[in-house]
């Protein structure tokens, strides 16, 4: 079960609060299934760990993408789910 409260999400089966952030990036092309964006604010972390031999290697947390702002939380929780042990 998730509630969400003042762009906060407690998902009681993991007992996790995350700082929802959610973004329209509606960029200039005609495909719509990308604009929204939504990131745990608390835990959200993108870094350059340097090059191996297939290139640059870049780790990030979780983030959710959809067309709408719903689809990008929900896509989200799920990747956030499946993160779980």
């Amino acid at each position: 079960m998730v509630t969400i409260m003042n762009r906060q999400l407690s998902i009681l089966a993991t007992r996790q609060v995350i700082d929802l952030h959610t973004t329209c990036d509606c960029p200039p092309i005609p495909i719509r299934s990308l604009d929204w964006s939504a990131i745990d604010d608390n835990t959200y972390d993108a870094s350059y760990e340097g090059e191996d031999e297939s290139g640059s290697i870049w780790r990030c947390s979780p983030s959710g993408h959809g067309a709408t702002e719903a689809e990008a939380i929900a896509d989200l929780l799920e990747q956030l789910a499946e993160s779980q042990p």
